[in-house]
């Protein structure tokens, strides 16, 4: 039986271990991945998360301040020698035991709806900090799929410069053989052999740059950069007879499904009723009050109980306080309110502004990108056809090692501008859709 429960109480340790182990060993990842897992780790997504929920506790105080307050006390002591007996009020010398207890209540009746307004403040101050939680997740996700497309681009790009190096580097072994037979001019030679070292270092440079946008990438996600870490590429391309958006409908979808114009829009409802709240404060308030209270001696006749019972006040009255001269702090906060509303205003015209900008953006970088990797796809069909006739009259000796070089990295230069162009094409397209409402 013994050996039985430590053989449970083994899995039950370990099994979590396991499980975290099999979770942090993980090195390849997707786009929806890696937006998934920096939505969860990302530090500034977390705290806006927080401020959310100080948010709704904020809410909540306000609203549990329309609730009638109950306080309690009860008190006990010993008197010696000459003393006053708290029941009959007689002084007298010798020894008193005694008790008070009492019971206290009150509930505001109005305040000029200060309570009221302060809620619905706080309501839409809940609500903003909510649209700014959304804004900043926004802004992470269109992070996360910019970093994420500059690593797969680069690491497409590191490809090609690979391919490019192993074409040199037959051409090198070719020509290499024909010098030590003196087949060939030796500046042919010694020309494709510095090619050789400069697609080397083209290979490097690439690598270098593949490396430092996936530690870009591991800093938003929040995880530990590791070289086995490795990403899905993306080959789809954008459909070119998509139908393209006219700045007006992207900007009224924007405003509907991102943070950033609802969060202001929030704000500035908030601001509003903080400046109705504190004009709140120049009217008179109005609250309820009652009491009960007893009291308990031992110089007393009865038990405990029946002198509580017997002792037994009670009290009920109302309470006007009138505001008349309060060192200006009521029109201080006054004044502060409307310089908030008058800020808010301000962040709400900037931030339509400054949102109608980037959906005209936007737009215009996707058609630029997609018109570039047009372009370039031609212009690399065009010089993959020049290098393939200028490769064959090379190794035909019509042609010598400098006109060679110039068709192949013509060539080579086009086909790594056209890697970037399809990615800058996908990436633009996918920030349209993602200001479009698209997920």
């Amino acid at each position: 039986m013994n050996t039985l429960k430590k053989t449970i109480l083994f899995f039950l340790y370990t099994f979590p271990l396991l499980a975290y182990g099999q979770d942090s060993l993980k090195t390849h990842y997707n786009l929806e991945e890696c937006i998934n897992l920096a939505l969860a780790n990302n530090a500034d997504a977390q705290k806006s998360a927080n401020a959310s929920a100080l948010s709704s506790l904020d809410l909540k105080q306000a609203k549990a301040a329309l609730l009638p307050t109950l306080s309690g006390n009860m008190g006990h002591g010993i008197s010696t020698g000459f003393t006053t007996d708290p029941i009959t009020n007689e002084n007298v010398s010798r020894n008193i035991t005694s008790g008070t207890q009492r019971l206290d209540a009150n509930v505001l009746l109005f305040n000029g709806l200060n309570l009221l307004r302060t809620i619905r403040q706080q309501a839409f101050a809940y609500k903003a900090t909510q649209m700014d939680e959304q804004r900043i997740k926004d802004n992470l996700t269109l992070d996360i799929i910019l970093a994420y497309l500059q690593v797969i681009t680069t690491q497409d790009v590191l490809d090609r410069n690979k391919q490019q190096r192993d074409v040199t580097s037959k051409q090198l072994e070719r020509l290499a053989l024909m010098n030590q037979d003196g087949a060939i001019a030796p500046g042919d030679y010694y020309d494709v052999k510095g090619q050789f070292s400069g697609d080397q270092v083209a290979v490097l440079t690439a690598e270098n740059t593949y490396r430092t946008n996936v530690i870009t990438l591991t800093r938003l996600l929040n995880i530990p950069y590791t070289n086995d870490l490795s990403f899905e590429p993306i080959n789809q391309l954008p459909d070119v007879n998509n139908e393209i958006l006219n700045n007006q409908t992207l900007y009224e979808n924007a405003a509907t499904s991102l943070g950033t114009l609802k969060a202001v829009k929030f704000w500035k409802e908030s601001a509003d009723y903080e400046l109705k709240a504190a004009r709140s404060l120049y009217f008179p308030s109005l609250s309820l009050g009652g009491s009960l209270d007893s009291r308990y001696s031992n110089s007393g006749d009865g038990t405990y109980a029946d002198q509580i019972r017997d002792n037994l006040g009670k009290g009920v009255g109302l309470t006007l306080s009138i505001p008349i001269l309060g060192g200006f702090q009521k029109r201080i906060s006054v004044s502060r309110a409307k310089i908030k509303v008058r800020n808010a205003e301000i962040d709400l015209e900037n931030t339509e502004n400054n949102l109608q900008q980037q959906t005209a953006q936007v737009l215009i970088n996707l058609e630029t990108a997609k018109e570039k990797y047009l372009e370039l796809k031609n212009q690399v069909e065009a010089y993959q056809e020049s290098f393939r006739v200028a490769e064959v009259q090379f190794e035909a000796g019509a042609i010598n090692s400098v006109e060679f070089l110039l068709q192949k990295n013509k060539y080579d230069q086009s086909s790594i501008d056209l890697v970037v162009a399809q990615y800058e094409w996908q990436l633009r397209q996918r920030i349209a859709n993602y200001y479009n409402g698209s997920r």
